[in-house]
């Protein structure tokens, strides 16, 4: 005589069960390598805009321009990146201090994350 098990049916409950706390796990470890990728190619982009206005020849206006083609480059257009740029006065040495932010907005509570850099401006004799 055949009889009918208690399990049946089980394997879709298990499945659920498994699924989606696996998924959730996936997408944040996904959204953090994004999110620090981003912060790595923001920050890069930064200091060597910093550098470029730095030079005795180039302007501030060059500089930021350099940092946000060099953000579009990698990152495409997923962030809006806003870059200031200050002039800095370290003891007698005139620097250019550079800061990027860009807003997260792939993520729940996501912050705004900003990164600087201060580059010494080239002296023309």
């Amino acid at each position: 005589m055949w009889s009918v098990s208690k399990d049946r049916g089980s394997a879709v409950a298990d499945f659920v069960l498994v699924t989606f706390p696996m998924l959730a796990l996936f997408v944040g470890t996904v959204s953090i390598c994004f999110a620090s990728y981003a912060r790595t190619v923001i920050l890069d982009a930064t200091i060597e805009g910093a550098r470029f206005a730095s030079l005795a020849d180039q302007t501030t206006a060059a500089g930021i321009e350099k940092t946000k083609k060099l953000v579009k480059a990698s990152l495409g257009s997923v962030l809006a990146v806003d870059v200031t740029a200050s002039s800095v006065s370290l003891g007698s040495v005139e620097s250019i201090r550079f800061v990027s932010s860009a807003e997260f907005d792939f993520a729940p509570g996501s912050k705004i994350l900003t990164v600087s850099s201060v580059a010494t401006r080239e002296a023309v004799y």
